[in-house]
């Protein structure tokens, strides 16, 4: 969960706005994560979005959104391993913010 800080306090911090707008996905996740795992997931997501200056309607829709989008598009497991990778591939770093970036734009365009 290092990379979720690191990832939101850039990603906050460094907003591109020329994004197009990306809905909060309103399916249901093809992955389930334990909820001791997306508990801790939106504890460490709110404290980091709060610190960045969100107000917290927005922050807890942020992180909503992230999780569910991260649900969607990986296991458990995958997104683990992600994580992990990104400590220190760039790429797959990119990977996990541009779900920050799109959410967060989805939040300012409502």
């Amino acid at each position: 969960m290092r990379i979720l800080i690191s990832l939101l306090s850039y990603g906050l911090g460094t907003m591109v706005f020329a994004l197009a707008t990306f809905p909060a996905s309103a399916e249901t996740p093809s992955h389930t994560y334990p909820p001791e795992y997306t508990q801790q997931y939106m504890k460490d997501c709110m404290n980091t979005s709060l610190a960045e200056g969100l107000a917290e309607p927005e922050a807890k829709k942020l992180c909503d959104c992230t999780l569910t989008e991260f649900q969607q598009q990986y296991s458990l497991e995958a997104f683990k391993e992600l994580n992990a990778k990104a400590e220190t591939d760039e790429t797959a770093a990119n990977q996990l913010i541009e779900v920050g970036q799109l959410c967060f734009e989805s939040i300012l365009y409502e």
